[in-house]
C-alpha cells in the first residue's frame, strides 16, 4: 500500500480516471456516471440485501466484484461504489473490502485513524466530485453544501467532506 497518497495525488489520479473514461471532464455530465467507470474495468456491480444490516457494500477482487446494498438511496450506493473503487485502484494488494454504515456515518471522525481507509474516502469524494467541477459549481449554488450534494448525487456528509478538503468551507 502505497501510504505516500495524499489528497493531491489522489486528485490527479481520479482526474486521470475520469478523462480516460468520459474524455474531456467539461462535457462529463453530473453526477459522475460510476457504472460507466466499473464497466471500463470490467467490473460487476451486484445489488442485494446483506445478512448484517450495518453492511453497505463489500468489494471482492477475485471475482471482481462490487457488492452494494439495494436498500441504501442513491447517493449513499453512489459513495460506496466510489469507495470501493478506490480500494480497487489504489490498494491492489487488497483482496476484499467491507464499507459499513459507520464508516460513512463516521467519515469526518474517523479521518486519520486508518490509513487505507481514509485513502479509499479521498478518492470516492474526488472521483464523484472532481476539483475542477465543484469550484464550478461552488459559486453557482450560492455555497449551498445541500445543492452541491444534490448536483453530484452524494450524501450532505460528503459534500462537506470534499468541500473541507478543498478549502471551500
Amino acid at each position: 500500500m502505497d501510504t505516500t497518497l495524499d489528497a493531491k495525488k489522489i486528485d490527479a489520479k481520479t482526474l486521470l480516471i475520469l478523462k480516460e473514461v468520459f474524455g474531456d471532464l467539461n462535457t462529463v455530465k453530473l453526477p459522475i456516471n460510476l457504472n460507466k467507470i466499473a464497466e471500463h474495468y470490467h467490473l460487476k456491480i451486484k445489488q442485494g440485501i446483506f445478512a448484517n444490516d450495518q453492511i453497505e457494500g463489500a468489494f471482492d477482487r477475485p471475482s471482481e466484484t462490487i457488492f452494494l446494498s439495494e436498500e441504501d438511496d442513491f447517493e449513499k450506493k453512489n459513495f460506496t461504489l466510489a469507495h470501493e473503487l478506490g480500494h480497487y485502484k489504489l490498494h491492489t494488494e487488497l483482496e476484499r473490502d467491507v464499507f459499513t454504515m459507520h464508516q460513512l456515518d463516521d467519515l469526518l471522525e474517523r479521518q486519520g485513524k486508518d490509513t487505507r481507509e481514509d485513502q479509499a474516502d479521498q478518492f470516492a469524494a474526488s472521483l464523484l466530485m472532481p476539483k475542477q467541477l465543484v469550484e464550478q459549481m461552488w459559486e453557482a449554488s450560492n455555497k449551498n453544501i445541500e445543492t452541491m450534494a444534490k448536483i453530484f448525487g452524494v450524501p450532505i456528509l460528503v459534500a462537506t467532506f470534499r468541500l473541507k478538503v478543498l478549502h471551500l468551507i
